[in-house]
């Protein structure tokens, strides 16, 4: 555990440190002389013969020897010096659009930092830092691309681009630059979905570890949802006993008090079975409406938990590695599919990113469908 605070800890002194002089001189002015004046400074309108240009070199002798010299000069010359938009500071303003303030994705922000080592570790510090995006080229990319390819898998790599990717078109998006994103269409050798990725569990499989479930309640009303339902591990981590609808047997899939989604499709209603809502009836008969259904798992990496905790039980069962608990949205999409579910269908209930299909559907009218399409699979 002190391992894991001690690297946490680091890490934030690290961005501290890694943070341009000019953004920490911004927020150092907000802090000290109000909102006003860091917005002049980042927009560079003070004018020495302004009564209030004295209120950045007062503040400037206030922090000198406090800050690094850079950040000082800024603060007391009261105009922001415009910072390069570098990878770097691409994949910063990338992480802040994604979690506005007040929000968090740890995950986002631990594969973000993973991306900046290495980008800067393959092309170098002041290139990932300093170097505009305009100078940065095709041979730039195809390098990362490579250095990637030695140290992950192929559909790992393309995954990892695919941050960098959104990150720069964000960039070019917001700033209206006239470039082009070198990272796009880079081509990684094996990379591609393939079947053998993850294999659908088999429903042998799934009723011989709902028989080792037994006598866990958790395990077992866990496994139920996530097989009868094709939700996800951290969709369920952080449920609220709100998002359960018992009257009308319909689960909401949307963010609440513990967690966020994955995708904007994520956000989605889906019908419950007969022993999913007797399950959940049992188990959140005592809790109030903003109490978390599992308890244990409403926290950060809570799905992580939940998904050890499982994968045991899986584990026993079979150990082929393309099995996991992912397998059974796999499972839930075959049944679907062989059952005779149109394709938009099986995208809106298990909430994939294509699911723009879904706001077409009326809330009552929705249900009925998507109950039929599962009752097909229930049976």
């Amino acid at each position: 555990m002190l391992p894991l605070v001690h690297a946490e800890i680091e890490a934030l002194f690290g961005r501290e440190r890694d943070t341009p002089p000019g953004t920490r001189a911004k927020a150092i002015i907000g802090e000290r002389l109000g909102e006003w004046h860091a917005k002049a400074f980042a927009a560079g309108v003070v004018d020495v013969e302004w009564p209030v240009y004295d209120d950045y070199v007062e503040l400037a002798e206030l922090v000198e020897h406090r800050v690094p010299k850079e950040v000082t000069r800024q603060i007391a010359n009261a105009s922001m010096t415009p910072e390069p938009m570098s990878l770097k500071r691409c994949l910063e303003e990338y992480y802040a659009y994604k979690c506005p303030e007040g929000s968090e994705d740890r995950g986002l922000r631990t594969r973000i930092d993973r991306i900046s080592k290495d980008l800067s570790r393959c092309l170098g510090k002041d290139q990932f830092e300093k170097t505009e995006l305009k100078q940065i080229k095709r041979t730039d990319a195809n390098n990362y691309r490579d250095f990637l390819l030695k140290i992950m898998s192929a559909n790992s790599v393309v995954r990892t681009v695919g941050v960098v990717k959104a990150a720069i078109n964000h960039a070019i998006i917001e700033n209206d630059l006239d470039i082009k994103n070198v990272f796009q269409g880079l081509r990684v050798q094996g990379a591609g979905a393939s079947k053998t990725d993850r294999l659908p569990m088999s429903d042998h499989e799934l009723a011989t570890i709902e028989a080792n479930c037994k006598g866990n309640d958790v395990a077992s009303m866990y496994l139920a949802i996530l097989a009868d339902t094709g939700t996800r591990v951290g969709e369920i981590a952080g449920l609220q006993v709100r998002d359960v609808d018992l009257d009308k047997k319909e689960l909401h899939i949307r963010p609440n008090d513990f967690r966020g989604l994955k995708t904007k499709s994520s956000v989605r209603t889906v019908p419950m079975s007969p022993r999913v809502v007797s399950l959940l009836k049992n188990h959140t008969s005592d809790l109030d409406q903003p109490a978390p259904v599992f308890e244990k798992y409403a926290r950060d990496r809570g799905s992580d938990a939940a998904s050890a905790m499982l994968m045991k039980h899986v584990r026993k069962v079979t150990k082929d590695k393309k099995v996991t608990l992912h397998s059974l949205r796999h499972r839930m999409k075959d049944k679907l599919r062989n059952t005779g579910c149109p394709e938009h269908l099986s995208m809106a209930i298990l909430g994939h990113s294509a699911n723009s299909i879904a706001a077409n559907y009326g809330s009552g009218y929705a249900m009925d469908v998507m109950r039929e399409a599962m009752e097909r699979v229930w049976e």
